[in-house]
């Protein structure tokens, strides 16, 4: 994990599990010149974040979305990461939970397929890979540092190949 804070690009929190995903994220942003603090326990929302990835699909990630929605702190750049689930109520309760963070900061939802898994039907669907899936989360997080505007939220399915895909 990177723990440089000399570095030219801003901290950036992330909360999650310390998996495969995890690790790829910090090395994609200490590539990037980012420091990463890593958020493994249900501590819930840290005052002091300004940049934050938010695995929403992981206790910790999901615990710090819910204190973000319920307490007033200054606007932060949040990504929210999560696995899709063919649980429509979990799918529900996370969109509500990040919009209602996206009327005070600035939220963008990243969903993807289970990694490691092939998606869709046949052989051509590329895998998805942790490494991969960073490099686009890395790209939103660098899309948010030149936010100026009002709060807001924005949701996207990651595909292999294709990035910013906002609906």
């Amino acid at each position: 994990m990177t723990t440089d804070l000399h570095l030219s690009g801003p901290t950036v929190t992330l909360f999650g599990v310390r998996d495969l995903l995890d690790a790829a994220l910090s090395d994609e942003l200490g590539r990037r010149g980012c420091s990463t603090h890593a958020v493994t326990t249900r501590t819930g929302w840290l005052t002091s974040v300004t940049n934050a990835i938010v695995r929403i699909d992981t206790v910790p990630g999901e615990h710090a979305m819910a204190d973000l929605a319920s307490r007033d702190v200054a606007p932060t750049h949040v990504v929210v990461v999560s696995a899709t689930s063919d649980d429509d109520n979990l799918r529900a309760r996370f969109d509500e939970l990040c919009r209602r963070c996206g009327d005070h900061h600035d939220v963008s939802m990243i969903w993807h397929s289970p990694l490691g898994l092939r998606t869709g039907d046949g052989d051509a669907v590329p895998m998805i890979r942790p490494t991969d899936l960073a490099s686009a989360i890395a790209d939103e997080i660098g899309h948010q540092e030149a936010w100026t505007s009002a709060p807001s939220f924005s949701t996207q399915t990651y595909a292999p190949g294709r990035h910013r895909g906002h609906s």
